[in-house]
């Protein structure tokens, strides 16, 4: 009988181990199985793109610079598979089988020769580009023949987008040529002090000097993001890259494209998110949207009739919460036609019909914003400044400050590529303190147009910054 009960518990174990074995052999193919439909998803979507990545050569000097300097100076004379002094090289990606390409700003911006080369081994020349430095976006031209035939890829869209999605950087990386890398979407949003206008994707896909103007892919094959930027504490990747969403990638190559600059519209309204003291000083019922601060004299927000404590909720039907919603809708408007806006003003609600304006160069900036407040325009650096008051300075959280205060900020200007933005308060100009608009001229007269300028700040909130404007 023992025998028996022996052999019966024998084959149970025996038979259950078979089975957790085959069990555990169904895990682990199902897993393998997922992870090789996840390696052939990543190959397709490079294959759709890598064609269509270019390597981007940017020269300082022409042949014939280099011809007449060899001749006078034969030392500088570059060896064979060399490249020459100042060459740098980044990446971009061709949308248009017309040889149009797409790349960061900052990789052609100085060049007075850009070379192109695909990644089948072909060269090309660029015949021109345009820019949009406020994006770090430019365009550039091939110089094609007839003949030419050229891969592109095609723009997605980053709206679509989701915290965890994963997507493919793909560039050349330290000149080795096409190079690609797997992450995902860490954020949404995001703004640097490079780009403060501008709403980031954040990833860890590998981005690394020699990226940039690069696409950032989707697993269809779409361009979702061109790579712009990364934080790091040594120069090389830190697990932190920018790209520029798709969405605005793409209209500011359509506006550089059509219109050789990019058309921005203009509200002419500081604005910032209501807090919840503004919720309990207004009596609003929520605390959604976006405080009106103030608003530019002879501004289209000033003549819609929009002041100070009113608060946008909608603008042409679309919700804002954050600024940089606002900013985007309204740059992208169509300027000199009627929009419009849905504002609460002392616990009523208003429609209002607002004609937009072309977003006006540093000089034409409005030299006073309110009666009776005292005004600088910067050409210089591109910033239209007040001298602050205190009411000013306590809708900011920058109660006992004194400066002057920065409400507008030209698109591309020294002052914007340095990461200056509205609402920033000036209390020092290379050492100097500037606490009235008289102070501040002084020291920007003693400033070298040459060199840099340092700018000693406080950001709203009270947080101390330094800006070097170059």
């Amino acid at each position: 009988m023992m025998r028996c009960r022996f052999f019966a518990i024998f084959w149970l174990l025996l038979l259950s181990s078979v089975i957790f074995a085959d069990e555990t052999f169904a895990d682990e193919s199902a897993s393998l199985i997922r992870a090789t439909e996840l390696s052939a998803a990543f190959r397709q979507a490079a294959d759709r793109v890598v064609p269509a990545t270019v390597k981007i050569i940017s020269r300082m000097q022409t042949d014939e610079d280099r011809r007449a300097m060899e001749t006078l100076i034969p030392a500088l004379r570059t060896p064979p598979g060399r490249r020459n002094p100042g060459d740098t090289t980044g990446t971009g990606v061709i949308i248009d089988p017309q040889g149009i390409v797409v790349t960061n700003n900052h990789v052609v911006a100085h060049a007075r020769e850009i070379e192109v080369e695909l990644s089948d081994g072909r060269h090309f020349f660029a015949t021109r580009f345009r820019h949009d430095p406020a994006t770090d976006l430019a365009v550039v031209w091939l110089d094609l023949l007839p003949q030419d035939r050229i891969p592109y890829a095609s723009f997605g869209c980053s709206d679509q987008l989701e915290v965890g999605d994963w997507v493919l950087a793909i560039g050349n990386p330290f000149d080795m040529d096409t190079t690609v890398s797997a992450g995902i979407i860490s954020a949404k949003g995001r703004s640097i002090p490079r780009f403060r206008r501008l709403e980031l994707l954040q990833t860890d896909a590998v981005i690394n000097p020699g990226n940039s103007g690069g696409p950032l892919v989707n697993l269809q094959g779409e361009i979702i993001g061109i790579n712009t930027a990364i934080v790091s504490r040594t120069g090389v990747f830190d697990g932190i890259g920018f790209a520029l969403p798709a969405n605005t990638a793409q209209w500011v190559a359509e506006q550089l494209i059509k219109h050789e600059t990019v058309n921005r519209a203009w509200l002419g309204a500081e604005t910032r998110q209501v807090t919840p003291d503004d919720v309990r000083r207004l009596n609003l019922r929520q605390s959604g949207g976006l405080l009106v601060e103030y608003s530019l004299q002879n501004s289209p927000a000033a003549v819609s009739g929009l002041r100070a404590d009113d608060v946008i909720q909608s603008f042409n039907g679309q919700p804002v919460n954050e600024v940089h919603q606002l900013r985007r809708y309204v740059e992208r408007a169509e300027v000199g036609t009627e929009h419009e806006i849905i504002y609460v003003r002392e616990g009523r609600r208003y429609r209002v019909a607002v004609f937009l304006q072309p977003l006006p160069p540093a000089q034409e900036l409005p030299a006073t914003p309110q009666p009776g407040v005292v005004s600088h325009i910067d050409v210089d650096l591109g910033m239209l400044l007040v001298q602050s008051t205190d009411a000013m300075l306590g809708s900011l959280g920058l109660q006992g400050r004194q400066g002057m205060l920065v409400i507008a900020v030209v698109s591309g200007s020294r002052a914007e590529r340095a990461g200056i933005e509205v609402g920033t308060l000036i209390v020092q100009v290379d050492g100097r303190p500037v606490p009235m608009r008289q102070f501040y001229m002084a020291a920007r007269a003693a400033s070298s147009p040459s060199e840099s300028i340092v700018l000693d700040t406080f950001l709203p909130g009270g947080t101390a910054q330094r800006f070097t404007v170059r």
